[in-house]
C-alpha cells in the first residue's frame, strides 16, 4: 500500500526507446545474420519490379466495388486496420458499421492481436508510484505516449493514480481521492475510451482496501468484471490490540453487464503476514484470476462460482527463499520461473500441465552469456550462491508457439532488452535513465518488474 501522501504517478525514469536494426547474437547461428549485414537481399531485377505499377483507374474501381460487395473480403481488409480507424470507418455505411460493431468481428479482432506492448507500473516506499511502457516496434511509441499521458496527468484531474491492473488490452485504475476514498476507472489505450466506475462502499477504516483486478477475455465476452479485495478484519492495529494474528479477505464483484457492485460472501483467512501485496497482480487464466504468494502457494478466485480455492498445485521451488522471478499467462499457458542455480545464473521455466495435476519443465535458461554485453547485470560483492547479486527483473515472458519464437523482456540496469532464448539473440528495446526520485539509487533503474501486455481491443468500456 502506498503510503497517504502518494501522488500521481511519475512517468518514471527517462526510457528512450532506441529501436537498432542490428541484433546482437551470443553465439553463431546460421539462423541470423552477423552483425550489419542484412536478413534479406534482392534479387538483381527486383528493384524496377515497382518501378512502374499500373494506372488504370477504372480497373481500380472495379476492384473497389469488388471488395465493397464481397463482406468476407472486406473483413478481412478491416481487421488489419488500428482500432482508432475503425471507429471512424464505422461512420462509412451501414454496412460497414454492421461488420465492425458484431461481436463476431470484434472476437476475432482481439484474436488476431499480438503484444506490441508493455505498461510498466511500480510502487515505491514513501514514494509516488511510476508509470511508463516499452514499445516492442517504433509503430507503436506514439499511441503508446498517448496513453501514459492520458493516465499520468491528463485523464484524470479529482484523483491520484495509487494502482494499476491490465487484462488482455483493458486497464483498471485505482485513484485516491482528496477526501481519501477511493474511486475505479476502466480505461482502454485502443481507443482512448474510459468509464468511471460506481463506487464502491467500502468503510476503510474497519474494511480497507488491498487491491483491485480486471478479468477481461475478449474471446468469450465483450464484457469484463473488476475484483475489488479488500480486508474482512479489523484494520491490522485494532487486531494486534486483540492479539488476534490471523487476517481475512473479503472480494466485491463489478460487472460491466450490469453496472453493479456485489460482494462474493467468500471469506479467505490466512495467518498474519504482510501478504496484501500478492493480490495486485491476478493473472487470468481458465476462468479464474490467480495470485502467486510468497511461499509459492497458488490462491484462485473462480469468477463463475465467485469463490477462492487452492485447486492448482505450487510450482516447484529450486531454492526455499527465493523471491517470485515470474508467474503469468502466454498463449493459453501458464508459466512460471524460478532461479535454479545463482551461480551460474541458470533458471527453470515451467508450465502447467494441461490437466492442472502438475508443473513440467519447459525451458532451462543460461542468462550468464547476457553478462559479457551486459556485466552489471551481476553484483559481485555478494556471494555466488545469493540471489541479491542479481541487477535485473524478467518484466515479461512470452512463447509463441506459431513462430517457435521464446523471449524474455528483461528490465536490467539502463537498459530494457528482448532476449530470444533459443536463437540467443539480444535486441535492446530501450534505454533508461534517472529522474529526479531516484535519489542517485541504481537499483531503482532496473525495477520494472510489472509489465502488462497491450493488446487492440474495440470494446466498450
Amino acid at each position: 500500500m502506498l503510503p497517504d501522501g502518494g501522488g500521481s504517478p511519475a512517468t518514471g525514469p527517462l526510457i528512450r526507446h532506441i529501436f537498432k536494426a542490428e541484433e546482437t547474437l551470443l553465439r553463431p547461428s546460421t539462423a541470423w545474420p552477423v552483425a550489419g549485414k542484412s536478413r534479406f537481399s534482392l534479387s538483381p531485377d527486383s528493384s524496377n519490379t515497382l518501378k512502374n505499377p499500373p494506372q488504370d483507374c477504372s480497373y481500380i474501381s472495379a476492384a473497389g466495388i469488388v471488395v465493397a460487395h464481397n463482406e468476407d473480403l472486406l473483413t478481412q481488409i478491416l481487421l488489419c486496420l488500428p482500432p482508432k480507424s475503425l471507429i471512424r470507418f464505422q461512420c462509412v455505411s451501414r454496412g460497414w458499421l454492421s461488420i465492425i460493431s458484431n461481436p463476431s468481428f470484434r472476437r476475432l479482432y482481439c484474436g488476431s492481436s499480438n503484444t506490441r506492448a508493455l505498461f510498466l507500473f511500480r510502487k515505491k516506499w514513501r514514494k509516488n508510484p511510476e508509470l511508463n511502457f516499452i514499445s516492442f516496434s517504433d509503430e507503436y511509441v506514439s499511441s503508446m505516449e498517448t496513453a501514459v499521458s492520458h493516465l499520468s496527468s491528463n485523464f484524470f484531474t479529482d484523483g491520484e493514480i495509487t494502482d494499476l491492473h491490465s487484462c488482455n488490452g483493458l486497464v483498471a485504475v485505482v485513484l485516491k481521492l482528496r477526501d481519501g476514498s477511493r474511486e475505479f476507472s476502466v480505461y482502454n489505450p485502443s481507443t482512448s475510451q474510459h468509464r468511471l466506475i460506481p463506487q464502491l462502499n467500502l468503510l476503510e477504516k474497519r474494511h480497507p482496501f488491498v487491491a483491485l483486478n480486471i478479468a477481461f477475455d475478449p474471446l468469450k465476452s465483450d464484457h469484463y468484471k473488476l475484483v475489488c479485495v479488500w480486508w474482512g478484519s479489523p484494520a491490522i492495529t485494532d487486531r494486534f490490540a486483540m492479539g488476534i494474528m490471523n487476517i481475512s479477505y473479503g472480494f466485491s464483484i463489478y460487472e460491466s453487464e450490469t453496472g453493479t457492485w456485489r460482494d462474493s460472501g467468500d471469506i479467505f483467512e490466512i495467518d498474519y503476514a504482510p501478504l496484501h501485496t500478492f493480490f495486485r497482480n491476478g493473472v487470468l487464466w481458465n476462468g479464474c484470476l490467480h495470485w502467486i504468494t510468497d511461499w509459492k502457494a497458488i490462491v484462485c478466485f473462480d469468477l463463475d462460482k465467485e469463490d477462492i480455492n487452492f485447486t492448482l498445485p505450487s510450482p516447484p521451488a529450486s531454492m526455499e527463499h527465493s523471491g517470485i522471478w515470474y508467474f503469468g499467462e502466454s498463449g493459453g499457458c501458464m508459466y512460471f520461473i524460478d532461479i535454479n542455480n545463482p551461480g551460474e545464473m541458470l533458471f527453470d521455466v515451467f508450465e502447467l500441465a494441461s490437466g492442472c495435476s502438475e508443473w513440467v519443465l519447459k525451458h532451462h535458461l543460461n542468462l550468464a552469456p547476457l553478462t559479457t554485453l551486459y556485466p552489471s547485470m551481476v553484483d559481485e560483492e555478494f556471494d555466488h550462491s545469493d540471489d541479491w547479486r542479481f541487477r535485473f527483473r524478467l518484466t515479461y515472458f512470452v512463447e509463441d508457439e506459431n513462430e517457435k519464437k521464446v523471449r524474455l523482456v528483461i528490465s536490467l540496469l539502463g537498459k530494457v532488452i528482448l532476449y530470444d532464448i533459443n536463437d540467443m539473440v539480444v535486441k535492446e528495446l530501450a534505454e533508461v535513465g534517472p529522474t529526479d526520485t531516484d535519489d542517485d539509487c541504481r537499483d531503482n533503474l532496473y525495477q520494472w518488474k510489472d509489465g502488462y501486455p497491450v493488446m487492440k481491443t474495440l470494446t466498450y468500456v
